[in-house]
Formats: structure tokens, C-alpha cells, sequence
């Protein structure tokens, strides 16, 4: 699963997606979690203009939390959230998922991250992690998203849901419950899901795909890591078991 993450751009910066440039802007978020359903950095496809239907590709703040189009209301959305979760899109399931499948063939894009958090449990406790990719100030999740209208009030709102995958040897150890990590996907890999015409099964070949472990650093952090200035600031646990070797 993927429901913290945080994102360090120091200062304004050029990155390439396939031949497109696109200028980033620094931003500082330390950690979010997604159920504060706000805003959070993606690279998308959108029309450069009302009516014309070329695509450009561009970054921008997006609501986290892949709005089903069934839901008419701010009120109907507050109580969906009662029954499930579109903050994460299984990759499996993604072309017969209710929410994704109407969009997944042409509105997919980039999660902009520099870390995220999960959870591992040993017996009855729990520890959570801060997971950065090496050498990648800046990493790209795969994610799924749509443009949402407010029938009450005609407002249209643009959100995603981070596409997950099943956890590789690393992540394993860490989220040792439900076994799951956001699908990271290199530079190529990031270029063809937001640039190239996807079939099935490429779509799910990248849905899928699982980072290696060795390109993955965890380590603990403090259980109040969303309360705190520096949500990555290493802590150690005294656990003696052989679950938290690596």
C-alpha cells in the first residue's frame, strides 16, 4: 500500500520525460498522508487548450484519491470513503476496476515522490519505515487518473489513485502484512505510461512492475513520524528477531 509520502525539490529544476521537458518547482513536503485528501505533485496529459485535442504533458497538484465518476457530491464522496479506498489502485485488478478502468487506457500518470512510509508489524507492534529510491532525489509512482464533476455545483476537480503492485524481497520484510509497494517505475518506464498508446497487457506488464530491491533504502523512523519537523529522521528499535534482518 502507499498512504504517506513526502517530496524534497530544493529548488526550481528541468526533467526530461521521454523528449518532454517540463520545469519543476521547488517544493518541500516532509510527509502527507493521503487521508487528508488533498492536493499532491503528478505529470499528466492534458489538452494544452479548451476544445483541441492535442495532449501536453505538464505537472501539477492533483487530489489524491481516484474520485469515482458514480459519486455526485461532496456529501456522497465523504460517505464513500466509508466503505472504500480509491487512494490505491491494485495493478492486478486495474483493467476491470470500477474506478480505474474507464480511464486507464488514456489518462495515466506520474507520482512525484522523493520517499514514502510503511508499516512492518513483529507480533503485536508496529514499526514504520521511510523508503527512498538511491541516487533519485525524485522518483516516479504510476498512477491513474480522471476528471470529476460536482453535479451539485458543477465544479470539476482532477484526482488519482497510486497504482500498487506486490512487494518485492525488500518490501516484503517491511510491509510483512499485505505485501505491497507502489509501482516505481524507471525513466523508460516512466516515459512509455504517460507517452506511448498502451495495449493490455503493456499496461499491466508496467502496472506490475516491481522496482529491485537493491535500488530501494529503509530504515526505521519514529512511530509519530507525521508529527514530527523531520518525519525521516532515523530512529533505532531494540527488536531482537530475525524478521528485521535484511
Amino acid at each position: 500500500m502507499c498512504y504517506a509520502v513526502g517530496i524534497k525539490i530544493p529548488k526550481k529544476q528541468t526533467i526530461k520525460v521521454g523528449q518532454v521537458q517540463l520545469n519543476l518547482d521547488d517544493l518541500d513536503i516532509p510527509v502527507q498522508s493521503g487521508f487528508a485528501y488533498e492536493g499532491w505533485p503528478v505529470i499528466f496529459n492534458e489538452s494544452d487548450e479548451a476544445n483541441t485535442p492535442q495532449q501536453m504533458l505538464r505537472p501539477g497538484l492533483m487530489h489524491w484519491e481516484l474520485i469515482p465518476s458514480w459519486v455526485r457530491n461532496e456529501k456522497e464522496l465523504i460517505e464513500s470513503r466509508k466503505k472504500y479506498t480509491t487512494l490505491n489502485i491494485k495493478a492486478e485488478n486495474i483493467l476491470n476496476n470500477k474506478v480505474a478502468q474507464g480511464t486507464i487506457h488514456t489518462h495515466r500518470c506520474l507520482v512525484l515522490a522523493s520517499h514514502f512510509f510503511e508499516w512492518q508489524q513483529i507480533e503485536k507492534e508496529k514499526y514504520p519505515y521511510c523508503i527512498s529510491v538511491n541516487d533519485k532525489p525524485v522518483f516516479y509512482m504510476a498512477g491513474v487518473w480522471n476528471t470529476w464533476t460536482n453535479q451539485n455545483t458543477g465544479e470539476t476537480k482532477n484526482s488519482f489513485g497510486i497504482i500498487t503492485t506486490e512487494a518485492n524481497a525488500l518490501m516484503s520484510k517491511i510491509h510483512n502484512v499485505k505485501k505491497r509497494m507502489p509501482t516505481i517505475l524507471d525513466v523508460d518506464a516512466a516515459n512509455s505510461w504517460v507517452n506511448e498508446n498502451l495495449n493490455d497487457v503493456q499496461i499491466l506488464e508496467l502496472a506490475k512492475y516491481q522496482i529491485n530491491e537493491s535500488k530501494l533504502s529503509a530504515y526505521t523512523v519514529a512511530k509519530n513520524f507525521q508529527q514530527r519537523t523531520n518525519p525521516c529522521e532515523k530512529v533505532a528499535y531494540k527488536i531482537f528477531t530475525p524478521q528485521t534482518l535484511f
